[in-house]
């Protein structure tokens, strides 16, 4: 039987045609893929650029305007903002803040859950500011490739405002026997202060060398600190030894407080120490606040506790709430570990004083670091 095969070859010439027609494809597609990866290059480019620029603005403005509130020096504010704006940088360089970048205004909101609204202040205007607005417009900047889809330059305009923000504070102070004990001395149960005159007894004016007058001086500094802010921040008291007293309900007036702190210096208790029910009664001042402000509780002991239960549980409570926990030990006896533990758990933070001088110092650091934000 005859068998027939046959045999495919590739034409030659069909091949060299085909490898022929890529070359001028490739030509025409060529110089598109380079102007379509120029122009995701340049607006990458763009967009880092503007990043790092509100990034700055954001930084700059609560700089400004956190000095501003404790020095009320708009030099000082635009010296501050500018120094952060060295630490960083946009496209490599220092962003220009001119003095025309800040103005001065109030941030205002009707509830907790509104934006804040910001409006400058004119010039001269008696009203006390309590924001402040930096805006940057930065034009004619070049892109890395020029002329890509007619583009020479580009530019960016960004604006930040940073407001101290409406707060209400309640002093929780510890006033248990100890504290009528002389900083350098110890505590003890069996003996009254040495630092006390002969024939004292509870129920008489505190000693002189008392740390409850340290307290009493630590407490006026912070509250003066807060008297020449620009906010009207509401401040309340609370003390406690065996168990806690609501003393002073939230005010804007400060002397109140130092009225309600004085009664003891007048008159001062013998008890023990129940942190845990100071929290729960400062927390009911809170409570009783302004709906759109927040919240801070200054918590302040010189011991351990012998009464009530374990602070930590209330605080953890209390911070879950949003409120914001400062603690302060005074005196070596003091149990520091546990009130680094309810600092913690208030999202607040821990000091520590032995003198009558740092404990002065611990009451300003907490006062000049009252929340600031950034509002737009």
């Amino acid at each position: 039987m005859l068998r027939v095969e046959f045999v495919f070859q590739p034409s030659k010439t069909l091949g060299n045609s085909r490898r022929g027609a890529m070359v001028p494809l490739v030509c025409i597609m060529l110089p598109v893929l380079i102007i379509l990866a120029a122009f995701s290059i340049n607006f990458a480019h763009m967009e880092l650029i503007r990043t790092q620029a509100q990034i700055a603005s954001d930084a700059a403005v609560r700089a400004a305007g956190r000095t501003f509130s404790l020095t009320g020096s708009l030099a000082d504010s635009r010296a501050a903002a500018r120094n952060v704006t060295a630490q960083n940088l946009v496209g490599g360089r220092v962003m220009p803040l001119p003095d025309s970048s800040f103005v001065l205004g109030t941030s205002t909101r009707s509830a907790s859950a509104q934006r804040f609204n910001f409006q400058p202040l004119p010039i001269g205007s008696n009203t006390r500011p309590n924001a402040m607005r930096i805006s940057v417009n930065q034009q004619d900047l070049q892109p890395l490739f020029r002329g890509i889809n007619g583009m020479n330059s580009y530019g960016y305009t960004r604006t930040a405002v940073s407001t101290q923000v409406e707060v209400d504070i309640v002093l929780v102070l510890d006033r248990s026997g100890s504290m009528a004990y002389a900083a350098d001395e110890r505590a003890s149960g069996f003996f009254y202060p040495q630092a006390a005159p002969p024939g004292w007894n509870f129920g008489m004016a505190v000693p002189s060398r008392s740390r409850w007058l340290d307290l009493v001086s630590a407490s006026d500094a912070f509250l003066r600190i807060l008297e020449d802010s620009f906010v009207a921040e509401q401040v309340g008291l609370v003390t406690y030894g065996d168990s806690s007293t609501l003393d002073r309900a939230l005010s804007p007036t400060y002397t109140t407080v130092r009225d309600g702190i004085n009664r003891y210096t007048r008159n001062y208790p013998a008890g023990a120490t129940n942190i845990a029910a100071g929290i729960s009664t400062g927390n009911t001042v809170l409570s009783r606040g302004r709906t759109f402000a927040s919240k801070v509780m200054v918590l302040m002991t010189d011991g351990i506790r012998t009464a009530g239960s374990d602070p930590v549980p209330t605080a953890t409570t209390l911070g879950n709430q949003g409120i914001i926990i400062y603690t302060v030990t005074f005196s070596n006896e003091a149990d520091q570990t546990t009130m680094r533990r309810v600092a913690t758990a208030g999202n607040g933070q821990h000091f520590h004083a032995i003198t009558g001088s740092s404990l002065q110092t611990a009451f300003e650091n907490i006062a000049r670091s009252i929340p600031t934000i950034i509002t737009e």
